[in-house]
């Protein structure tokens, strides 16, 4: 039985695809990075924007009906219930906010006939008056009869045949016999999400195992306004600081050379600054990244260590989102424009330059001309290397959804977004201006073979150096130059959004 993963959204979710993949493998089931030879399509999806969601349910039409469609992550975990089954039932059941104690629960596939079964075999404590709460029963909920997403699309593609919890990974083993597959398993069930590593398995799920993305906490308790993450994901979880250490070590024994630290809000770990000075102690180890960080827990120890470790890589990913104090404070942001001003000043003062990247939102509810000027100002102030610039989308559960209202046109969205990007364009040109004749050493991340006009072959080379600059370079002769490669070059020349570099030598040295 072969199985292809599709992955929707941030590099959480590769993180999170890499051990569903080692699950399934000790399941004695095989992964194929072709999708037309895959039985089985997992979609690991994403529900930051409405725009993600509307993307995977295109995707899913494109899949062939001979192919069985099984569903995990955001866009699932927030389609919590169906009001009308609910009813019936008698159930006040939230379903994706507990973790299962035991390791050998009781699957239940959740039709009409076995909820009424289940009520029959575990009738309501003294005091419950009708409502079951998750966490005291021995059950995983596998097809959600609470969630209207699995009923409305399973009507409309009938191939699509699972839809399981990220926490309920480690529960593949026993979900899979329940829907009929054969499979073997020998290894320990383990029924804690952040206690998952996938041993040998390619963490990246990239053609490569250079980089490895390792979650050091999960979900989040921050609640920003117009953020869906703590409804899909749950509250924060952090993991312990020596396996996150042994991960590391694990992954850069086979073959790893960069680790990417990954959580919603990375520098909020009471340990951060340990896992950092920790990892960056392990031979063989490269690259040392993490993402996303929030503002406030900076502290002067880790921007020292940006100074001063050269392994620690000299970029910082700060989604501030707005540079209006109203906004700011309608987001839940929790900082406001002066002490961001503050902090882009101990960053510019460090002896070591740093590349910083950001997100922004553009047209939040009531983003007035004179809030949008503030953020404009931001970006001239601090020329951004690269700017992600989201059009605000309302997303179910979050405050901004119940209590902002959202009736701005999507066409006066647009122009505004499209300013951000043209003030984006030059600062990046700006910027990789003053990246000429310095050494850079690249990463080749994936290797691309493209025909042009003339039916030559050419390969696009997709690489990015340690301060995250990443472009595409076009060249005939690739059969010097492989995947997982670090590439010493020089810059000879920058426009927008690309440098462009000549050869030094190549380092492949593996370990």
């Amino acid at each position: 039985m072969k199985f292809h993963i599709l992955i929707f959204g941030c590099q959480m979710n590769y993180s999170d695809s890499a051990r569903i993949k080692a699950i399934l493998i000790n399941c004695w089931m095989k992964y194929t990075s072709d999708i037309k030879q895959a039985d089985i399509v997992i979609f690991d999806t994403c529900s930051v924007r409405q725009k993600s969601e509307d993307k995977i349910t295109g995707k899913l039409k494109e899949i062939w009906k001979n192919q069985k469609v099984w569903i995990t992550w955001c866009m699932i975990q927030h389609n919590l219930r169906n009001a009308k089954i609910d009813k019936m039932a008698k159930f006040k059941v939230w379903n994706f906010s507990w973790s299962l104690k035991s390791k050998t629960p009781e699957i239940i596939w959740l039709t009409t006939d076995e909820i009424n079964d289940f009520k029959n075999k575990y009738p309501p404590e003294k005091g419950d008056k009708g409502g079951l709460i998750n966490n005291k029963w021995n059950i995983v909920w596998i097809n959600n009869a609470f969630n209207p997403m699995f009923f409305n699309l399973s009507q409309k593609l009938k191939n699509i045949e699972l839809f399981f919890r990220i926490d309920d990974v480690w529960f593949l083993p026993i979900i899979l016999p329940k829907i009929w597959y054969k499979i073997k398993y020998n290894s320990e069930i383990i029924n804690e999400y952040e206690k998952i590593i996938p041993q040998w398995i390619n963490t990246s799920m990239n053609p490569h195992q250079t980089t490895a993305y390792i979650p050091i906490s999960t979900w989040c308790n921050q609640f920003c306004a117009y953020c869906i993450v703590p409804y899909a994901r749950w509250l924060e979880r952090n993991f312990p600081l020596k396996q996150i250490v042994d991960e590391a070590k694990l992954h850069i024994q086979n073959w790893a050379q960069e680790i990417v630290l990954l959580w919603q809000i990375v520098n909020k770990h009471p340990d951060f600054i340990e896992i950092l000075k920790s990892i960056l102690k392990i031979e063989w180890l490269k690259r040392l990244r993490y993402t996303s960080p929030y503002p406030t827990y900076y502290s002067k120890e880790l921007l020292e260590l940006h100074e001063k470790e050269n392994k620690l890589c000299p970029h910082i990913h700060i989604p501030l989102q707005s540079w209006s104090d109203n906004i700011l404070k309608k987001m839940f942001r929790w900082y406001d424009s002066k002490q961001c001003y503050e902090f882009i000043d101990k960053i510019r003062w460090l002896k070591r330059h740093i590349s910083i990247t950001t997100d922004i939102i553009v047209w939040f509810p009531w983003e007035t001309e004179k809030d949008f000027k503030e953020t404009i100002k931001l970006i001239k102030y601090w020329k951004f290397d690269m700017i992600y610039i989201w059009i605000y989308s309302s997303r179910p559960w979050t405050l901004a959804a119940k209590k902002y209202e959202n009736d701005i046109p999507y066409k006066t969205k647009h122009k505004r977004r499209s300013k951000l990007n043209e003030l984006l364009k030059k600062n990046s040109l700006e910027n990789n201006k003053k990246e000429i004749w310095s050494i850079k050493e690249v990463l080749v991340n994936e290797i691309l073979i493209q025909w042009n006009t003339k039916t030559l072959k050419h390969w696009n080379i997709i690489w990015y150096t340690d301060n995250m600059k990443q472009t595409l370079i076009n060249i005939q002769d690739s059969s010097k130059i492989k995947e997982w490669d670090f590439l010493t070059v020089k810059i000879i020349d920058g426009k927008s959004f690309k440098l462009y570099w000549e050869i030094i030598n190549k380092n492949t040295t593996k370990h």
